[in-house]
């Protein structure tokens, strides 16, 4: 559809070439018909002076007897004969002694404004033929050309001429356009495929080669830049992606973050037609703040991984285990639907916590959490179910301290 609009686009490729192939061919078909008519004008008028001087020779010859002995009637015949046959267009037969014998005037001839043209270029002065007996002229014969032939020729020559340059003209235009399909496909090809990846955004096509080297050069380059382009595409992709892992996990254990945790707690309260609870698990670390006095921030980086790694060890594919920040972390728990198994979950945490964790120079050392759940009910928000967990660790911690 873009291209068949494409064809009646006046700044189109298409119809650049064609009105390049018009111009180009009418410029060349009219210098040749000029050329033509000129050589045809130049023919005609060698013809026609010649001709006119033959007439005059033999005509001359004919009228000795009549112009020496003044018989002005068998003068006149001989004139008119040839005249009433379009030899010439007046004629006029003078003696020696300037006494005029015959003058004959063609009734019938053209007289238009191009008659004329042609007949003051061809015959510039009628024709001046002496009459000679015994080697002395006795007269002289005057003769005015004719253009009726000669005009005849001239408008059939051109009639004919210039059909036959509009039919070239027009096998012309049929070639040029046959032979300009080729630069048309090879543009539509790749016009057709940069429009495609403009609005596709799909980097992997490939412009395929051409017949014309010039075109085949601009694929290859299209297709390099297409191919980095692509790469390009991937690269950012990727980055895309390792940034959004990181803006939504913990970069110390690899957990999700608050954010992240936030985000999935609020999924889940938001599907109204999940009717299966949940739970919300809320950990606290108990001596991590000794930890780190006694034995530095790296030990207790290394204390806070291993508490991450063994609370996601615990977890099943669907919980969600993640560090809130410091030595807080949150399990979101789907997996356990009974106060039996969420309870048996708890325990598994702790018994998980007591063994001995490895940190600088393999020195051993023991942690344990303090954990406050609470379990979602209808109507929860994030707020609502973050804040009876919070509530019951705190209330466990003071527990564990009386």
């Amino acid at each position: 559809m873009k291209f068949d609009k494409l064809k009646h686009d006046k700044s189109s490729i298409r119809n650049k070439l064609r009105k390049i192939s018009t111009i180009n061919s009418a410029v060349i078909l009219l210098l040749c018909w000029l050329l033509l008519s000129s050589t045809s004008l130049l023919f005609i008028k060698n013809y026609e002076k010649r001709n006119l001087e033959l007439i005059g020779s033999t005509l001359s010859t004919t009228l000795t007897a009549a112009t020496v002995f003044a018989d002005s009637y068998d003068a006149r015949n001989k004139i008119e004969r040839l005249g009433n046959e379009g030899m010439y267009a007046s004629a006029k037969l003078v003696t020696r002694d300037q006494m005029v014998l015959v003058q004959w005037i063609a009734q019938r001839e053209q007289t238009g404004w191009f008659s004329r043209l042609l007949r003051e270029w061809i015959y510039h002065k009628p024709l001046n033929v002496d009459i000679l007996h015994a080697d002395a002229a006795v007269g002289t014969l005057i003769l005015e050309g004719t253009v009726t032939g000669a005009v005849s020729f001239l408008q059939y020559s051109f009639m004919i001429l210039s059909v036959g340059m509009l039919c070239v003209l027009i096998i012309s235009l049929m070639l040029s356009e046959f032979l300009h399909r080729g630069i048309i496909a090879s543009l539509r090809t790749i016009t057709s495929s940069i429009h495609y990846v403009i609005h596709s955004g799909d980097f992997s096509l490939r412009i395929p080669g051409g017949p014309i080297r010039e075109f085949q050069l601009f694929s290859d380059d299209l297709n390099s830049l297409l191919m980095e382009m692509q790469s390009l595409k991937a690269s950012l992709m990727r980055d895309n992606r390792s940034l959004a892992a990181k803006a939504l996990s913990d970069p110390l254990t690899g957990l999700a973050n608050r954010s992240a945790f936030s985000a999935r707690l609020t999924q889940r309260l938001d599907q109204p037609d999940n009717h299966e609870r949940f739970a919300l698990l809320f950990l606290d670390g108990d001596r991590f703040k000794s930890i780190n006095d006694n034995w530095g921030h790296a030990a207790g980086d290394e204390v806070l991984k291993a508490i991450g790694s063994r609370l996601l060890s615990l977890a099943s594919e669907q919980d969600v285990v993640a560090r809130l920040g410091g030595d807080e972390f949150a399990m979101l728990v789907s997996s356990r639907t009974s106060e039996a198994q969420l309870q048996q979950l708890m325990q598994g945490i702790h018994n998980a916590l007591r063994e001995h964790i490895l940190i600088t120079d393999n020195m051993p050392v023991t942690t344990s959490v303090t954990i406050g759940y609470a379990w979602s009910q209808p109507g929860d928000t994030v707020e609502s179910i973050l804040e009876r967990a919070d509530m019951n660790m705190y209330k466990n911690k003071r527990k564990n301290r009386a």
